[in-house]
């Protein structure tokens, strides 16, 4: 049987119409309407608004992460530092013509750290690092005897290091949520027989955690080596007698070095400059006329942009704080606010201190004060 074939009908092409293959292409699509345009407005700022939400929520995840990790963490910083004396450290003594040696305990200067670990971890610090910035020897003016002198410092300086550090390790495992105070004391690893007046040491010290810094604590200004409370006494008595020729000129070369040390920014020791004012009172280096205070406070002021508004507002509130007469003056580096006094010496002075609660010669110490000044 031979099939049908069904004849080839061509469909009729209406006009207008559109179809997916045929139909007239000639004639312009119609142009969108308003609402077609809002929309796709809509759908885009939808999904612009979908993607920050998501970034948003990434980032608070990633915050929220971090700080977990640091409240489960350990969080170590300094509180609170001073330059102050440490008590009983050993010095020893040995003759260079009989080799007989002597022992005794002094006190030497050293930094005073209030270390605090705000994390819930234990914190650790295993290395000490000590960069000094720059190191001034006051000689004898007169010589000294045969003698070899070493001090057992917990951190020892060679004489010869100029703007470098020194690295010591050590051990400090502060629990969480806890504080721990520190006392360390440095000096020279050279002996001190013919250190004369002592060493000026202007240090940084960096407390690190496996070669990672934690916390700096700059511009410490120690002097070394130091003795008993009578130590400036002697001093001043010693300096003051009967010398060679050429005696008061080293003196005077001293007392500049001095005040270059006092003038430096930073934390001084209290020693070093009651020193100072003491000689300078007595006539080292020249006579000063002046008057013994109190030294309230020193506000660094390096560039002189402290405005006298701001000094008084200072000198207002301390006066308000002590109920008592405060001045101020400038220097180079710093404003300084004190009680004039004045005081028949620097023991009366430190009594004044006492009596209103500032016995911490950080806040409160004895200063000569020239009369110019």
């Amino acid at each position: 049987m031979i099939a049908r074939q069904r004849p080839n009908r061509r469909i009729p092409r209406v006009a207008g119409r559109r179809g997916s293959g045929s139909g007239d292409r000639s004639r312009p699509s119609a142009p969108p309407t308003a609402w077609w345009r809002l929309r796709r407005v809509w759908v885009a700022a939808g999904s612009v608004l979908a993607a920050a939400g998501a970034v948003a929520g990434v980032l608070s995840w990633i915050e929220a992460r971090r700080a977990n990790e640091a409240a489960l963490g350990s969080d170590l910083r300094v509180a609170e530092y001073r330059v102050t004396t440490k008590s009983d450290v050993t010095q020893t003594s040995t003759s260079a013509v009989t080799e007989e040696e002597t022992v005794r305990e002094v006190d030497a200067a050293a930094v005073d750290i209030v270390l605090e670990n705000r994390g819930e971890q234990p914190a650790l610090i295993n290395e000490i690092e000590v960069v000094v910035r720059a190191q001034d020897a006051l000689t004898g003016c007169s010589g000294a005897g045969p003698l070899h002198v070493t001090t057992d410092y917990d951190i020892r300086i060679p004489p010869e290091l100029r703007s470098r550090s020194v690295r010591e390790p050590v051990l400090f495992n502060l629990g969480g949520r806890s504080r721990e105070r520190i006392l360390i004391s440095l000096g020279s690893s050279a002996s001190e027989a013919y250190a004369g007046w002592g060493t000026i040491f202007t240090v940084d010290l960096r407390l690190k955690r496996d070669s990672e810094i934690v916390a700096t604590i700059p511009n410490l200004v120690l002097m070394q080596p130091w003795q008993r409370d009578d130590t400036i006494a002697r001093m001043v008595s010693e300096t003051l007698g009967d010398h060679t020729p050429g005696y008061t000129d080293c003196v005077a070369a001293h007392m500049r070095t001095l005040k270059r040390a006092i003038d430096r920014p930073g934390t001084h020791s209290p020693h070093m400059v009651e020193l100072y004012d003491r000689l300078r009172a007595a006539g080292a280096g020249g006579t000063v006329e002046g008057i013994w205070t109190t030294e309230l406070e020193t506000v660094p002021d390096p560039d002189g942009a402290i405005g006298l508004d701001t000094v008084h507002d200072g000198v207002q509130r301390l006066e308000e704080t002590l109920d008592t007469t405060v001045l101020f003056r400038f220097t180079e580096t710093a404003v300084v606010y004190y009680h004039p006094g004045p005081f028949d010496g620097p023991d009366q002075a430190r009594a004044w201190c006492r009596e209103h609660g500032l016995a911490v010669p950080s806040l409160c110490r004895p200063r000569y004060v020239p009369a110019e000044g």
